[in-house]
């Protein structure tokens, strides 16, 4: 069921970023939206998927993991196939927004299958496998958007829409419910092990809400960035865009083959260093070499505490949907609040806070800081407790 689930996993996030990447240089190209009504479109994205997010677990277990898939990815299809009917501004913000509901409530069940039934320490390959797949699609798929934009605009949806069919038939092969691991099981983590592993999952989840929080304020401003202070139109510059997640996929593969940061602290404490740098540096620059340098700085960062957030929640919380369904909630979290921290910056830029990267600036760097806080504090949980390596 693994390889399966590993080929569910790469398309849909194919699928997914695609669309969710692309869309924001769709509307700037061929509806010319203006800054803040991408940041817009793209906090309404993530409120929608949010709620998607924490309501996975109710549904999977009212109708089943493998039929609410498919109810999902049905939904995908048809609200792929609308927006790839030209739509008008306000038909845009309606879909993509309940597309962000589907896409948050897609993803916990997935997530579900990946690791259930399995040791801590099989676990840990299996997450390694699926966080391969999903950051190796992410790749080609940023880098292809803006040339199809370019090409036929529509293709966009029209693309994922196609590949969506052909997932329909995969998941079918898969078992109606994920069988997961017995709370009684002798590899089931001990009570010391549970204690250290929450305070590094409570950690290694405040970073990663910042990580996606930078990450989705950023997506709305990149087509301006590349377009406005670097000169780029949306074909090369979704190509250079995608650099951050090459890094992010580079980051996957080596802490899947080197599993001596499972519970340390010093995997975290890395992210907390290199996550802000890395976005500053995308952030104020006028030059083409820092940019990239930066994306890859930070898709290290990104991919560091996305690893560690939901490895030491499928192992907390024995794979359940419910698990997947917090950690998706916070990513989506992080399409809300990341936007709606661009749109603050835009409102201060107007005012006493001055240029747009002064502003900027101004409403980060509390976020940061109270992040940065939360992760350090959550570390506290760690001091009464050993290391460990989980036996296979």
């Amino acid at each position: 069921m693994l390889r399966l689930i590993i080929v569910i996993t790469f398309i849909e996030s194919f699928v997914s970023a695609i669309v969710e990447r692309g869309v924001m240089f769709y509307a700037e190209h061929e509806l010319n939206f203006s800054q803040s009504q991408t940041l817009w479109l793209a906090l309404l994205f993530g409120a929608a998927y949010v709620a998607g997010a924490l309501f996975s677990h109710r549904a999977a277990k009212k109708f089943g993991e493998r039929r609410w898939l498919v109810l999902l990815i049905v939904t995908h299809i048809a609200l792929h196939l609308a927006m790839a009917m030209d739509p008008g501004v306000q038909t845009l913000f309606i879909f993509n927004t309940l597309l962000g509901a589907a896409s948050g409530s897609k993803w916990p069940v997935v997530e579900s299958y990946v690791s259930a039934g399995q040791t801590p320490r099989r676990a840990a390959a299996s997450v390694g496998h699926f966080n391969i797949a999903w950051s190796s699609s992410v790749v080609p798929a940023v880098a292809l958007g803006g040339f199809l934009i370019e090409a036929w605009s529509p293709s966009l949806f029209l693309l994922p829409a196609i590949l969506n069919l052909g997932v329909l038939v995969l998941i079918m092969r898969l078992p109606a419910r994920p069988i997961h691991l017995p709370l009684d099981h002798p590899k089931q983590p001990t009570v010391g092990q549970k204690i250290r592993i929450q305070a590094l999952l409570l950690s290694s989840r405040w970073l990663m809400f910042a990580s996606f929080t930078l990450l989705f304020l950023l997506a709305p401003m990149l087509p301006f960035i590349f377009k406005d202070r670097l000169g780029f139109s949306p074909g090369p510059a979704t190509a250079m865009v995608s650099l951050i997640d090459l890094a992010r996929f580079a980051t996957f593969v080596v802490l899947q083959r080197y599993v001596g940061w499972h519970g340390r602290i010093s995997l975290l404490l890395w992210t907390a260093v290199l996550m802000p740098v890395g976005f500053l540096m995308m952030l104020i620059s006028d030059h083409l070499p820092l940019v990239l340098f930066g994306e890859v700085v930070f898709g290290i960062a990104s991919g560091m505490t996305y690893y560690a957030a939901l490895y030491y929640a499928m192992v907390m919380k024995n794979a359940a949907v419910e698990a997947g369904g917090v950690h998706e909630s916070l990513i989506g979290s992080g399409f809300v609040v990341g936007p709606a921290i661009g749109l603050g910056a835009i409102y201060l830029s107007s005012g006493a806070a001055g240029t747009p990267g002064t502003a900027m600036l101004v409403t980060v760097a509390p976020f940061l800081i109270f992040c940065t806080a939360g992760a350090l504090w959550s570390m506290r949980g760690t001091r009464k407790t050993d290391h460990f390596h989980f036996p296979d």
